[in-house]
């Protein structure tokens, strides 16, 4: 792992076998985390959790580029970037609350910050 520091917050980057160790150390029986997809440029991880008595599923999307490693092919190891490009089916802070153990606090804040419109509802007159 490695943290990036361009801007005033710290950006946790692992490759895709660490990520992949990572989210079984968080799983717990109330929220699993898995990979959902690994693309050449794009890793989106899913958690499974149990919402009110119902069980539910959201994915977040992280952005990811290769190692550079000659053993690593485009879409096998590569390096991910904990740092949100967008939630799939968590249309709230609240259920994006749920990937906190894995981005943490601040970075999830910092996806608030920047996406503040994202919870005001849209309504159309005339």
């Amino acid at each position: 792992m490695r943290r990036l520091t361009e801007r005033r917050q710290s950006v946790t980057v692992m490759t895709v076998s660490t990520l992949r160790d990572e989210l079984e150390r968080l799983g717990r029986a109330a929220c699993r985390f898995s990979l959902h997809h690994v693309h050449h440029d794009r890793v989106s991880v899913r958690a499974e959790y149990v919402d009110s008595g119902r069980k539910k599923h959201s994915s977040v999307v992280l952005p990811a580029y290769p190692t550079g490693s000659a053993d690593d092919g485009p879409s096998k190891n590569l390096n991910v970037i904990m740092d949100p490009v967008e939630f799939i089916d968590a249309q709230n802070a609240a259920e994006r609350h749920v990937f906190e153990p894995l981005l943490g606090h601040e970075v999830l804040a910092h996806y608030e910050k920047l996406h503040a419109q994202s919870d005001v509802p849209v309504s159309r007159c005339c």
